[in-house]
């Protein structure tokens, strides 16, 4: 994962063998392939725009890779063929197939090859909406099955945190060129360890500066507003200034300053109170902006929970934040 021009396409064209590196190595079930040539690694890689011969049928452009396959027996390229579901688009012309047929029949050639690695370079950039949703619920399915049967890892690069979470096992994001954080999807998106990485996931980030340090408590200003969390082990002794992340998720809106969810009545917690600057709709959720002075937060809200509290922009509202899900980082840990 990571922005537009961050370098993923890059390192999928490194190790596909499309660029040189300059210095590193490039290893692929720990034989080093960096000075191989591109047919030489056993990587299949399917670009943004799927390369396809838009003059051959579906079934040529298979026969294609299969021809070339070392171990690809006919049997699996027909398990392929089923797995992806284009059975019956094996007589027609590439160019009479929709995106997402394209994309499917991009995916069974590559996999005809019989790749150690699956190189996926934003497979869903030229999906339409409906098309996209599909992709995420079963084409995800489609290549961990691939992965069992005939072993193929997949690297699969967009900047869609949806598509993220419902495709990958492991996440890595990138900045300028390098990665900044690797790991599962709970570590990514429950502690990001940099401002960069809390802000490309879309939490509120806030600068602030420690209060106190006690019993693994932890008291920060930020913008004269004071926020308490828990769970500051990881901070250097003395230290001041820090960054504050809180997802947009972990907001809590009220009408009243009385704790709205019952789990949290033992525990300790941040009210505040704020005004509605705005709403809007994203995706199934809606995004609340507040403002508490000189600090502004997101909030992410269920809209049936919205129309029960008739929260409308300009309201007063308490905002309700556990301390334990309030993640401080030391400011000059950023990477």
């Amino acid at each position: 994962m990571g922005p537009n021009g961050c370098g993923k396409t890059t390192l999928l064209e490194c190790i596909a063998g499309l660029q040189k590196i300059d210095s590193g190595k490039i290893i692929i079930n720990g034989i080093d392939v960096t000075d191989l040539p591109p047919e030489k690694r056993r990587v299949g890689y399917v670009p943004a725009d799927y390369a396809l011969f838009p003059n051959m049928t579906v079934e040529r452009n298979i026969q294609l890779a299969f021809k070339k396959s070392k171990g690809m027996g006919l049997n699996d390229l027909q398990r392929i063929i089923r797995l992806l579901q284009i059975e019956n688009l094996m007589n027609r012309s590439v160019e009479s197939l929709s995106s997402g047929q394209k994309q499917r029949v991009a995916i069974a050639r590559a996999l005809a090859a019989k790749p150690d690695v699956l190189l996926l370079d934003e497979p869903c950039s030229a999906l339409d909406p409906p098309t996209r949703e599909v992709f995420r619920r079963e084409i995800c399915g489609m290549l961990k099955e691939a992965f069992r049967q005939f072993g193929t890892s997949v690297i699969h690069t967009t900047h869609d945190l949806l598509e993220a979470r419902a495709v990958g096992d492991k996440i890595a994001i990138m900045s300028d060129g390098r990665i900044e954080q690797i790991g599962s999807i709970e570590t990514i998106f429950e502690n990001p360890s940099s401002k960069f990485i809390a802000e490309f996931l879309g939490y509120n980030v806030l600068d602030g500066q420690v209060i106190s340090i006690e019993d693994g408590r932890i008291s920060v200003d930020v913008g004269d507003t004071i926020l308490n969390a828990e769970g500051c082990g990881n901070l250097p002794e003395k230290v001041k200034d820090v960054i504050v992340v809180i997802k947009p998720q972990d907001i809590i809106l009220s009408p009243t300053r009385e704790i709205v969810k019952s789990k949290w009545k033992g525990c300790q917690c941040n009210i505040l109170v704020g005004r509605v600057k705005g709403m809007y709709m994203e995706g199934s959720a809606v995004k609340v902006d507040v403002d508490l002075g000189n600090v502004n937060l997101k909030a992410e809200i269920n809209p049936d929970y919205l129309d029960d509290f008739n929260v409308k922009p300009g309201a007063t509202v308490f905002v309700q934040i556990k301390a334990s899900r309030v993640k401080v980082l030391a400011k000059h840990f950023e990477v």
